[in-house]
């Protein structure tokens, strides 16, 4: 009987709390079963609870569409070639170690991730806490708890100014990248300002959108962090006429919403609302990042 008691107990425990490495500079990733099919999934702490998935594997589990809503053509820098179909349903999908459970998942005709068969949520593993170890934990560091805007987000929120800033944690991107009307609510703080250096951001395979680079101000930090390397969304005519050798990116002045701050030909109708996604350059000087699904937030420890 105390045997079985101790099982049950370890297994309970197991569902509560989770650890998954992350080797330096790599990506945490999980083995996923999907309708009956082995597949390997990157994970990302930036999207709610879903699935992303390249075209092949979901044409290996021969995915169907949701009826009638299940297959939109979606036109968005963000895609390769700025547009891509994407289908959807909700499926069963069965992470190694974790429940299974029924979610949204999309597949998308265009390259999504070229080092596994897709994207999973860190949302989508179940148990009250899973922990990201990215390395030994440093003598000194902080511990930093940032609410998340509630049990299923993935996002936070900052009030910069007048405008309040969608904040998400993103292990895929060197760099801090801010879209366009972040940028310009940061500025206006006072927190950080423009250089004329630009670069390339690469969210998915055969994307690349230019961004300009930022400098904090000494002290600046976006609810507690440091602002380490920055950089904020341009359109292409802005980062040719920062550096006329500028390497050419994939955006459009068409579908670059994120680069914008005005958007001319709607008669003065904003960019896309603001947003931050906090990239390695922070995410790299902490040793844990945890996911407190009770307590709504995730919890760093990091030492800046």
């Amino acid at each position: 009987m105390r045997a079985v008691l101790t099982a049950a107990m370890l297994l309970s425990s197991s569902a509560q709390a989770a650890d998954i490495m992350v080797p330096p500079g790599a990506q945490p990733y999980a083995d996923v079963v999907v309708k009956d099919v082995p597949m390997r999934a990157r994970l990302a702490l930036g999207f709610d609870a879903a699935l992303i998935l390249n075209l092949e594997p979901a044409q290996r589990a021969k995915l169907k569409i949701f009826p009638l809503l299940g297959k939109q053509k979606i036109r968005n820098a963000l895609l390769p070639a700025g547009e891509a179909t994407v289908r959807f349903n909700l499926v069963k999908v069965a992470p190694r170690g974790h429940e299974q459970r029924r979610m949204p998942t999309v597949w998308v005709d265009k390259p999504i991730a070229t080092d596994a068969d897709g994207i999973l949520s860190a949302l989508a593993l179940s148990g009250d806490r899973l922990v990201f170890r990215l390395g030994a934990d440093a003598p000194g560091a902080r511990s930093y708890r940032l609410p998340r805007d509630g049990k299923g987000s993935a996002s936070m929120e900052a009030r910069v100014g007048d405008q309040d800033v969608r904040v998400t944690l993103e292990l895929n991107s060197p760099e801090t990248i801010l879209n366009a009307r972040a940028g310009e609510a940061l500025i206006a703080a006072g927190m950080v300002r423009r250089v004329n250096a630009v670069g390339l951001w690469r969210p998915f395979p055969g994307v690349a959108l230019p961004f300009q680079r930022l400098v904090a101000r000494d002290g600046a930090t976006l609810m507690g962090l440091p602002i380490i390397n920055a950089a904020v969304r341009i359109t292409e005519a802005e980062a040719r006429r920062i550096d006329a050798e500028a390497r050419a990116g994939t955006s459009t002045e068409a579908d670059d919403e994120d680069a914008i701050t005005v958007t001319a030909s709607r008669k003065g109708k904003r960019g896309r609302s603001p947003w931050v996604l906090v990239g390695r350059d922070t995410l790299d000087r902490c040793s844990t990042i945890a996911l407190d699904r009770p307590g709504e937030s995730w919890e760093l420890a990091c030492r800046f």
